[in-house]
């Protein structure tokens, strides 16, 4: 089968994915009633995190994220390297929280489902989530009381219920964290002129491993039939590129960036953007009409050539599915750009807010690459 028609079959499949998951999402909202929601702040709705309104602390939101770590999961099991996963699952939930400055962590709380292969592994996960707990304390950055605690966890034994790469080993953890921010540094709306710092990712970080996998690897760790003849790459999980395995490259743990944003927004008045899943289009997430313009993106690490170079994705594909090297974006009042750039370490202005009739993002490199909506 030709290269071509593969990616077509993958790229037709992922739309199918896609689809699906729109569906289901749009049946979870609709069977919430209003009253389990009646206390969300309506601007945080599709926002990386929720806050909700509540009685007790009246001058502080709670917000609230959750998430997991997806298919980087089958990079761990193949590699049998489980202690960096952890710090995944803080960093997804952290850097949503991250994103409204001031905010400041209080409870962590994390599940993990397994097989029984993987409850010998159980220590290991929970010595990343620990380590990942420590880059998001910054309770002495804010000279505040509040402190980042780990909360209930839950362990299910679900032998009939999952399957992974090995027979006996399958396994997935899921994350939420919960913070208070004060009402009065909220970050305000971002404005025309304002500058994009991008502060660069430490790899992948945890998005798009469906494409990188099947894509890149040849996925003879993979003991199911009906999914090893998915991979289509020609690697190994041991293969050298550019000084490193190309499995030490996507194990890579995701930077968390809470103490960057603490340090920032302690000072100044700044709003993040997590650039997660879908890419560049996380900047959409912020409805006003502006453009958020790139015209300097950060160099990729060279995993992200190899893959768009084996896939044969466009430049509009790779910043739609992947960081592309910029993990997180600070979006700041031109006139402190520079006092910024000197507290957080390697960040870069990468663009800034212009005028325009509707919210969109548009990059520059070579022509325009338009993002719209999310």
């Amino acid at each position: 089968m030709e290269k071509e028609t593969q990616t077509e079959i993958m790229k037709s499949s992922d739309r199918d994915y896609q689809g699906r998951e729109s569906a289901a999402v749009s049946a979870i909202k609709k069977a919430i009633p209003e009253s389990l929601k009646e206390n969300v702040v309506a601007s945080s709705k599709g926002m990386f995190c929720e806050l909700f309104e509540n009685s007790l602390f009246p001058s502080h939101y709670c917000a609230s994220a959750t998430d997991g770590v997806g298919t980087k999961l089958l990079i761990a099991s193949a590699l049998q390297k489980f202690d960096t996963i952890g710090q995944d699952l803080v960093a997804m939930n952290a850097n949503d929280l991250a994103t409204l400055g001031q905010v400041q962590p209080f409870l962590f709380m994390n599940y993990f489902a397994a097989q029984s292969g993987m409850h010998k592994h159980a220590g290991e996960i929970m010595k990343g989530v620990v380590n990942g707990l420590d880059y998001c304390e910054a309770s002495k950055i804010f000279q505040s009381p509040i402190r980042l605690n780990m909360g209930k966890g839950e362990t299910a034994s679900v032998d009939e219920l999952l399957g992974g790469i090995q027979k006996g080993m399958g396994f997935d953890i899921a994350g939420c964290m919960i913070g208070f921010i004060d009402k009065k540094k909220m970050p305000g709306p971002v404005k025309v002129d304002d500058k994009i710092i991008a502060l660069p990712s430490s790899g992948p970080h945890s998005n798009g491993y469906t494409d990188i996998r099947l894509n890149l690897l040849k996925g003879e760790f993979e003991e199911r039939e009906e999914f090893r003849r998915m991979y289509k790459g020609k690697f190994t999980l041991e293969d050298d590129f550019e000084g490193k395995s190309i499995g030490d490259w996507l194990l890579e743990p995701t930077k968390i960036y809470t103490k960057d944003m603490a340090k920032v927004s302690s000072t100044f008045s700044v709003m993040g953007i997590n650039n997660t899943g879908f890419g560049l289009k996380n900047f959409n997430r912020i409805h006003q009409p502006v453009e958020f313009s790139i015209n300097a993106p950060l160099e990729p690490q060279p995993i992200f050539s190899l893959l768009q170079k084996e896939s044969g994705f466009s430049d509009e594909e790779m910043y739609t599915r992947f960081n592309m090297g910029m993990g997180f974006f600070i979006i700041s009042d031109s006139q402190d750009v520079q006092e910024i750039l000197s507290v957080v370490k390697n960040a870069q202005i990468v663009g800034e807010v212009k005028k325009s009739h509707e919210t969109r993002t548009v990059l520059h490199k070579g022509k325009k690459i338009l993002f719209q909506g999310y």
